[in-house]
This record gives C-alpha cells, sequence and structure tokens, in this order.
C-alpha cells in the first residue's frame, strides 16, 4: 500500500480518537495530523516508503560535512596563530579530517541512522528529552531492520505508545497517545494479507510468532 493511503488511513484513525477525547475541531484536526504521522511510522524500516521522507540526501549530509570540517580548519588555523599548538587544536583537527573522511564513504542507506543519532542529540540538547531521544532511537533500530518485521508487529507499536508516552509527559497534547497508537495500528490492520491488494501480511507477534496475517 502506498504511503498516502496509510496517511489517509491514518488521518481517520487519529480523527476517530481524538472524538473520544474531546469534539471541538481543533483536537480532532491535531489528532489527525498526529494518526497521519504515525501511520508513516513503520515503514521507517529497511526499503520502507517513509524511509527517505524524513531522511537527508547524501548530498546533503556531505555538504554538511565539508561546512562543518572547512569552518573547523579555519577556526584551528585562527587558533593555531595565536595560541600554538594545543590539544583542543589537536582534537578539532582530528574531528575535521575525520567529519572529511567519513564523508566520502557515506551511503544513502545509513542516512536514517544518522538521523536518528542527530534526533537523539536534539533530544539531549532540549533538556534531556526522553521523549526526543527515544524518537531517535526508534529511527535507529528502525534503520536496521527488514521491511515488515518489528516495525509491523505489536513489540514495534508498543515501542511506539512508549516513546508517546515520554513525548506526551513533555508535550501534554489532548489524544496525543490514543491517535498516535491508532495511527500506527492502522498501518499493520491496512497491511494484513486478509485484505486483497496485499501479497504479504503482517507478523503481528514477531519474534514469538512469524506467522503472517
Amino acid at each position: 500500500m502506498k504511503g498516502s493511503s496509510h496517511a489517509l488511513i491514518g488521518v481517520g484513525a487519529g480523527a476517530i480518537a481524538g472524538l473520544q477525547i474531546e469534539s471541538d475541531v481543533m483536537t480532532v484536526s491535531v489528532c489527525s495530523a498526529i494518526g497521519a504521522i504515525s501511520a508513516l511510522v513503520p515503514d521507517l524500516d529497511t526499503n520502507g516508503l517513509a524511509r527517505n521522507g524524513i531522511t537527508l540526501s547524501k548530498q546533503v549530509a556531505k555538504w554538511l560535512m565539508h561546512a562543518i570540517g572547512t569552518l573547523l580548519f579555519i577556526a584551528i588555523t585562527y587558533r593555531f596563530f595565536q595560541t600554538g599548538m594545543t590539544p583542543d587544536i589537536l582534537l578539532y583537527g582530528g574531528i575535521a579530517v575525520l567529519l572529511f573522511v567519513v564523508s566520502r564513504f557515506l551511503k544513502q542507506k545509513w542516512m536514517l541512522t544518522m538521523t536518528g543519532l542527530l534526533v537523539m542529540l536534539v533530544g539531549f540538547v532540549l533538556h534531556q528529552s526522553i521523549g526526543i531521544m527515544l524518537a531517535g532511537s526508534y529511527m535507529i533500530i528502525a534503520s536496521f531492520l527488514p521491511h515488515r518485521s518489528y516495525t509491523h508487529s505489536l513489540v514495534g507499536l508498543a515501542f511506539f505508545a512508549f516513546v508517546l508516552h515520554h513525548l506526551h509527559e513533555q508535550w501534554p497534547i489532548d489524544g496525543m497517545l490514543a491517535a498516535g497508537i491508532a495511527g500506527y495500528a492502522s498501518h499493520l490492520i491496512a497491511d494484513m494479507k486478509l485484505l486483497p491488494m496485499n501479497r504479504r501480511g503482517v507478523k503481528w507477534f514477531a519474534p514469538l510468532w512469524n506467522k503472517e496475517f
């Protein structure tokens, strides 16, 4: 099923969840958006349709690495003429060299992992936000998983609910948890083999039971 179809189903699931919480337009609209986003999350795994949608392109990542590395070289050169060789200059010079080296071997398939690491770093900087750091860890784990494996199971749903719980503690948006779970679950239901458009099913109970439904 296409990502747009999953998002549309997620909108409906999120709206229904929002209506159970509060019937005002704002709550239902926010829950619809949360449902749509959550419905795309399971496809962050390898070869998933949503994988490249949230990641930087390899070209942009390379440009950023080169830009940061160049700025570091300029800064440490200026510092060297002021203070001479210091441990800080060696450290930041090593980081700059590492950025240039890594950029030469960068591949698009690694970009979701790097995005997840960046999200975790943002979570740490923003008052050590557990929810944001957990969201980053989800991306990192998903980047190594085969398509329609654990992100398409009750394990993935439970982990996503855990992420939402912590995000809700920091940003208590009405209906966030219910709409997010409903949106994520809607993806798993829409991918079931019981529906005629799906050749493959979903391993709801992986890793305990690998039967496709």
